[in-house]
């Protein structure tokens, strides 16, 4: 056997692997020890002013991996920032500096989000409500190994502080909580001392209870928080992000009602599919549906309620695919029910009530892509077992449709969901190019797993087996 070519061939082997860890010019140490979580965390610790109404202090803790070699953030438009930690100014935005792994900003923002429906927080002289994309910052990252990394925020309170802080709402203030536990998972509403709960701490939790045992679409929550909004806010309710385990609800709201808010509110939390512009009107449809049929199952509506919400005519004559056409921002609340109401009829008749419109979600929750009117119809049709394609296109596009209400009110048997596995943690909406990652905390992000990276370097792992492959396979050849 003639070792040379073997001895050589060991020596570059070794060569390889010394130098794979310095992909892209990065130093050697910076991959020493990648953190295998490959998450970067950001806690938002929030602080009350009450001489300075309307504003917050927000102390934001940075934890950057290893594996992340450049990393800036933006804070809220709005916000002053006071102190900087670890951080270089870097035009609008804060870059951390390359030897720190821990960065923090002080920052104070203002408090008050408005949607199309009123304003949903606030921050008073007694009390703040507030959602965690107010507080939040934009971050952009750059890594050379491993898994894309994932961003990962959280929110605390100030110590001394009094109140609640959920995953992505807080409430700060005097308040009273109420706790049910649904198999083994627990609810908590937090209901504010200036707030009037109209329907009783015992109705809200009802019916939020049964909601979460009758829903199976999307991530089961091990802890939801339900925070009743001061009568002042808005009426109707708000969750910060669709998904998330946390919504507001109006205190005033009643649960004895076909638009019950505490179930509308609730079902978003189940709702972690991601929709292509022409069908946005799903997340709004399919929760208004819901509300009034679990509403109607529960006892709290009869059966007359049940069909008027889910036979309106208003909006009627929407395309829903075309929201930059539509006259009122409740068209998918209107329209998009019925088309649902008429889409879960059409499946239960199909099925002979094996199905349901429930069992369409949970395929599309599966799906680990951007919900069109496409894969729409082709889910209704797959779930129904029979071509629904032209009735779905029509639904949407077209005139209301004809619902079958008995279908929707008779006896029938509860159909089984598939079960494959679903994610029920995933990151917000990013983009990557290369090795470089974004996270932003719009209003209106949807929550759904992270894309692949493209343009990686190769890990130090990859390198190695390639190495001994040669190795071996050469070896071999001149034994």
């Amino acid at each position: 056997m003639n070792r040379r070519p073997l001895t050589a061939l060991c020596c570059l082997f070794l060569i390889v692997s010394a130098t794979a860890g310095t992909a892209h010019g990065a130093p050697a140490d910076q991959f020493a020890r990648p953190d295998a979580a490959g998450t970067i965390d950001a806690r938002y610790t929030v602080d009350r002013l009450p001489d300075r109404p309307d504003l917050v202090r927000v102390t934001a803790r940075i934890d950057r991996p290893r594996q992340v070699t450049t990393l800036s953030v933006r804070p809220p438009s709005a916000a002053t920032v006071e102190r900087a930690t670890g951080l270089d100014p870097d035009g609008g935005r804060w870059r951390v500096t390359r030897e720190t792994e821990t960065a923090r900003l002080v920052y104070t923002v203002p408090i008050g989000l408005t949607t199309t429906f009123g304003r949903r927080t606030a921050d008073t002289a007694d009390w703040t409500l507030l959602a965690r994309q107010e507080v939040s910052l934009r971050a952009r990252w750059r890594w050379h190994i491993g898994p894309r990394p994932t961003w990962n925020e959280t929110l605390a309170l100030a110590p001394g502080q009094d109140g609640v802080a959920g995953e992505t709402a807080a409430y700060i203030g005097p308040h009273e909580t109420a706790t049910r536990t649904v198999g083994g998972d627990r609810i908590t509403l937090v209901v504010p001392e200036s707030a009037d709960l109209r329907p009783g701490r015992a109705a809200v939790l009802d019916t939020v209870s049964r909601a979460k045992r009758a829903s199976r679409a999307g991530p089961d929550h091990d802890h939801v928080r339900v925070f009743a909004a001061p009568n002042a806010l808005a009426s109707g309710g708000y969750t910060p992000s669709n998904g998330g385990p946390d919504v507001i609800v109006n205190a005033g709201e009643p649960v004895r009602s076909p638009v019950n808010v505490w179930v509308h509110e609730y079902r978003h939390t189940r709702q972690t599919f991601a929709t292509t512009t022409e069908m946005d009107w799903l997340d709004e449809g399919s929760a208004e549906y819901h509300t009034a049929a679990l509403t109607y199952r529960q006892g709290a509506i009869d059966a007359e309620r049940f069909r008027k919400r889910v036979t309106s005519d208003r909006h009627s004559s929407a395309d829903l695919t075309r929201p930059e056409a539509w006259d009122s921002p409740a068209v998918p609340y209107d329209k998009g029910t019925r088309v649902v109401a008429a889409v879960d009829a059409r499946v239960r008749l199909a099925t002979d009530g094996d199905r349901t419109f429930e069992d369409v979600l949970v395929r599309l929750v599966q799906r680990d892509e951007r919900v069109s009117l496409d894969t729409f119809a082709e889910t209704v049709s797959a779930v129904a077992g029979e071509d629904l394609d032209s009735f779905v296109r029509q639904a949407v596009t077209g005139p209301a449709p004809s619902v079958r209400v008995d279908a929707l009110t008779a006896s029938t048997r509860r159909g089984s969901a598939d079960t494959a596995p679903r994610a029920t943690k995933a990151a917000p909406v990013a983009s990557a190019t290369s090795a470089m990652g974004t996270a932003n905390s719009n209003e209106d992000a949807r929550r759904f797993g992270p894309t692949p990276s493209e343009g990686r370097a190769v890990s130090p792992g990859g390198w190695i087996a390639l190495g001994l492959l040669v190795v071996t396979t050469l070896a071999g050849r001149r034994l």
